[in-house]
């Protein structure tokens, strides 16, 4: 019988290796109604904890429908929670294409096939944490597939950059990228159902 319990183990550490990691960057706010267009600020979810902002949020729903890993991204100096506050410290690392530390590295990308990464548009393009992240880690051959909460400008430059910085990754471009208006609606688990299927490679 020891034959059979070796059989199973097999196939445990097939599936093993094409695990799913979900990287996210997710900054809650405390959101003004009126927030300015293309900083999707990372709206504070007002039915799930004040602490869960709206990237977090997809991120959540993803890990239910693939069983991913989920990684949060923290930068070593932390972001203001305030509205005007955090629109004034994006714009200062865009305008100074600042490259914020990550407290704590990444899992071994070894491990993984599928890695989606999420992240809030800020300014019309990605936080410049997330341009630390593919300029510092090794996305080769994996297949990446990216999500956005956004204000108004949905992905952004996002694809483009992505693509530039990491050329061998396999960049699924049919994102998911949600208003900040319409996250708290309650057909996005259904949405984000959907997109999984439609963009998660079939092992």
């Amino acid at each position: 019988m020891g034959f059979t319990g070796s059989t199973a183990f097999a196939s445990d550490s097939t599936a093993a290796q094409s695990r799913t990691l979900i990287i996210y960057f997710s900054q809650p706010e405390e959101m003004k109604p009126d927030a300015v267009d293309g900083f999707s600020g990372a709206s504070v979810l007002q039915k799930n904890t004040p602490e869960t902002g709206s990237t977090q949020y997809i991120a959540q729903l993803l890990q239910q429908q693939t069983q991913g890993d989920l990684f949060r991204i923290e930068t070593t100096t932390p972001y203001p929670r305030q509205h005007d506050a955090l629109l004034r410290a994006a714009e200062k690392e865009q305008q100074t294409k600042a490259r914020p530390s990550l407290t704590t590295p990444l899992p071994d990308l070894n491990h993984y096939d599928t890695i989606y990464v999420g992240y809030p548009i800020w300014w019309y393009t990605m936080p410049m944490v997330i341009y630390t992240l593919f300029e510092q880690n090794d996305f080769a051959g994996k297949t990446v597939i990216p999500f956005t909460t956004h204000g108004g400008s949905r992905l952004a430059d996002s694809l483009r950059e992505i693509a530039r910085m990491q050329p061998q990754a396999k960049l699924v471009t049919r994102a998911l990228t949600i208003s900040r208006n319409d996250i708290s609606n309650p057909d996005v688990p259904a949405q984000v159902e959907q997109w999984v299927k439609q963009v998660h490679p079939q092992h």
